[in-house]
This record gives structure tokens, C-alpha cells and sequence, in this order.
């Protein structure tokens, strides 16, 4: 039994079970009432493919702007992430600087011990900022990229949030090192 009013095999038209029912009913009008059923099933029909072209473009049109409001977005984030990479430059030259500076400090002759000891810590200090520097520059570079990939709510990269009990879950210190099971 064959659910839809029109359908084709192997090129041909072929009416479906409710069409010769529909004529059944249109029997007091002869030949006439069978060639209203199939030509009411062939509008119908086509109704229904219309319909199915109408939505598949409105399907596209949507897409298309999805697809455009998407490659605006990228945009704007490869733009904001240029200026900060050019801003990032300049701090990171300014920290190396600095560290020069103080390196240079550190080794001139008759130096004091503690103004020396200042130096030297600085300068440690300075290139603990600088490898953090270029560690949140390379992961807001990495943000970004996974932004512009996968769109405003991007949050493959996003480190999962640890909760206070979440070390209490993880391995004991010292517990079972060394025992054979």
C-alpha cells in the first residue's frame, strides 16, 4: 500500500492506492472523475516539492548567514588577536630590557652584597614574567585560533575547573610506592 499520491519507477508516473480511491469516489463522473483524482494528486503533488524547494533555500539563505556572521567573527578575533600579538611584543622587549639591565648591574666591580643579591633576584623574577608572558601569549594565541575555528562558544580549550575535593580524588602520596601485589 503505497502511502504518497504520486511517485515515479523507472520513469514512469505510478498513482498510488489513494488515488484510485479518490476516483472511486469521483465515479459518478465517468473517466472524468479518474482524470480529476490524478491530476489532483499531480498538483499536490507538486505543492509538496515547492514547498520542499522553498525550504531547502530558506535552509541555504540561513546557512549563508551563519556562514557570513561566522567569518565576521573570525575576523574581529584574528584583528583583536594581531594588536595584542603587537602590544605582547613590546611588553616582552621591555621585560628582556630590563633583564639586561639588571644582568649588567649585577657584575660591575665594588657592588654591595645585598644590592647585587637585588639584582640577581630580579632578574629571576623577570624571567619567571617573561616565560609566563610568552606561556598566556601562546595560549591566548591558542584561545583564539579555537575561537575562530569553532565559533563564539568555543570552549575546547578551556581548561576544566578543578574543585577543592578534586586532589582528595587523586593518588595518596607515598601510599602504595614500592609494595608488591
Amino acid at each position: 500500500m503505497s502511502r504518497s499520491l504520486v511517485s515515479t519507477v523507472g520513469g514512469h508516473l505510478v498513482f498510488g492506492d489513494a488515488v484510485s480511491r479518490i476516483a472511486e469516489s469521483l465515479s459518478p463522473l465517468g473517466a472524468a472523475g479518474r482524470v480529476i483524482a490524478e491530476s489532483y494528486a499531480l498538483v499536490s503533488e507538486m505543492r509538496r516539492i515547492n514547498l520542499e524547494k522553498t525550504q531547502a533555500a530558506d535552509a541555504k539563505e540561513i546557512t549563508l548567514a551563519l556562514l557570513e556572521r561566522r567569518r565576521q567573527e573570525s575576523s574581529e578575533s584574528l584583528r583583536q588577536m594581531q594588536a595584542g600579538l603587537g602590544q605582547a611584543d613590546l611588553s616582552a622587549r621591555d621585560i628582556r630590557r630590563c633583564m639586561v639591565n639588571m644582568q649588567a648591574e649585577t657584575v660591575k666591580p665594588g657592588l654591595e652584597l645585598a644590592e647585587r643579591r637585588a639584582y640577581i633576584e630580579l632578574t629571576q623574577h623577570f624571567t619567571t614574567m617573561l616565560v609566563q608572558h610568552h606561556s598566556d601569549l601562546t595560549g591566548g594565541v591558542a584561545l583564539v585560533v579555537d575561537k575562530v575555528l569553532n565559533g563564539t562558544g568555543a570552549t575546547a580549550l578551556v581548561p576544566a575547573t578543578r574543585t577543592p575535593n578534586a586532589r582528595k580524588a587523586g593518588v595518596k602520596r607515598g601510599g602504595d610506592r614500592g609494595r608488591r601485589r
